[in-house]
């Protein structure tokens, strides 16, 4: 398919004899291109570096045919053929597999068209004069092959993404509930998690956080995210869950409130082997309950709660009305518990709390008073830990 620039898509309608310069120019450029790509693919290199993950030699080899197919269209004075579109599409399909992020993709076609152009324009002025007059006249036809190019790989790009990320999301649905239900008949834990790039016998550490903050957008750019180790993640009724191999959770959280800053996460032990795996995700549905909208809460730092939390009504006799004198009374529960945290010295929390010494040690009386337990014993301290670090009933 070859159209022809004409005045209204920002060329001219110049005789062939007279766009004779340009032709002859992009014929010379044509078998300059081994020493002219390698410097383009140089500063495509320096300014994205996400793209040295890209084999450089087939990059190169890439570029080459693109610049090939733009060398001969601005010769002809048209846009891309079916066939030129084509191969861009097959481009971005290509990079996608490598893992290259779809910006960097994007961002390549404007600096090596920028490149190009410019030199292009450098050789014109010492090729013949005329040709640089006559390709400030295409300028809008030269940058419309960067978004045919650009929107063709881009178009690929997301569909391969997707694609790759159904069955992804596919096996990671199976690979949860194995670990869920034990394995039923039929399906083989290890082969999943192989085929996740998990190793079965290695270690596994689970996150959880609400499904309700991690729409499916959300969920797809968490999970292609480029990790140092092996993160999968699915939702499974009415939570998040992750499973990470050498990864820190910390990394997993960070990346996360780039997307959602006010995600709550419950982090579970580190456990080894597929029953491991299990385990941390019983260990983070269990500590997650205990975060506050934009808070992580460890299990390892929080097993106690998290693992009465569950029969938690249970208590709710001897809890409700030890919290209720914390809901009327804010500044004697803060009390006892900086003083659980400082070593249970009235003056170490007197600092934290910028307060007298006295006045922490009346506090203390008062929560005694108003709760019949003294937290300088371990049943009275144990007890008011764990009403007021319980979540509401």
């Amino acid at each position: 398919m070859v159209e022809p620039v004409t005045e209204g898509a920002g060329g001219r309608s110049d005789t062939p004899a007279a766009w004779q310069p340009v032709a002859e120019l992009c014929e010379a450029l044509a078998e300059e291109l081994p020493t002219v790509i390698p410097k383009i693919v140089d500063r495509i290199r320096l300014e994205i570096p996400s793209y040295r993950i890209v084999d450089r030699e087939q990059q190169e080899r890439d570029v080459t045919r693109h610049y090939q197919g733009l060398l001969t269209g601005v010769a002809a004075r048209r846009l891309p053929t079916r066939e030129e579109v084509d191969a861009a599409h097959a481009l971005g399909a290509e990079r996608a597999a490598t893992g290259l992020p779809l910006y960097a993709l994007v961002e390549a076609y404007h600096v090596g068209y920028r490149e190009m152009w410019n030199v292009l324009l450098a050789r014109a002025q010492s090729h013949d004069p005329r040709a640089g007059a006559q390709l400030v006249s295409i300028v809008g036809m030269f940058w419309t092959w960067v978004q045919h190019s650009s929107s063709a790989a881009a178009e690929a790009y997301g569909a391969a993404v997707r694609a790759a990320d159904a069955t992804l999301l596919r096996l990671t649905h199976q690979f949860l509930d194995g670990l869920v239900t034990a394995a039923p008949a039929g399906v083989d834990l290890e082969q999943l998690a192989a085929a996740l790039t998990f190793d079965p016998a290695g270690e596994f550490q689970a996150l959880c956080s609400p499904a309700e903050d991690w729409p499916d957008e959300r969920m797809m750019e968490l999970r292609h995210h480029r990790w140092p180790g092996t993160l999968r993640c699915a939702t499974r009724g009415n939570l998040m869950i992750t499973l990470a191999q050498d990864i820190p959770p910390h990394a997993v959280v960070e990346a996360a409130r780039r997307h959602n800053p006010d995600a709550s996460f419950g982090i579970g032990l580190p456990r080894t082997g597929l029953p491991g795996a299990a385990m941390s995700m019983a260990d983070a549905r269990a500590a997650l309950p205990l975060a506050e909208p934009g808070q992580v809460r460890y299990f390892a730092d929080h097993w106690l709660l998290a693992t009465l939390a569950p029969t938690a009504q249970r208590f709710a006799v001897l809890l409700e009305p030890r919290r209720e004198v914390a809901r009327q009374h804010p500044e004697l529960a803060e009390t006892v518990l900086r003083f659980a945290e400082n070593g249970f010295s009235l003056s170490s929390t007197a600092r934290v709390l910028h307060v007298h010494p006295n006045t922490v040690k009346y506090r203390l009386q008062r929560w005694r008073q108003l709760t019949d337990w003294d937290v300088r014993t371990w049943q009275g301290l144990s007890s008011t830990v764990i009403a007021l670090g319980l979540p509401t009933l």
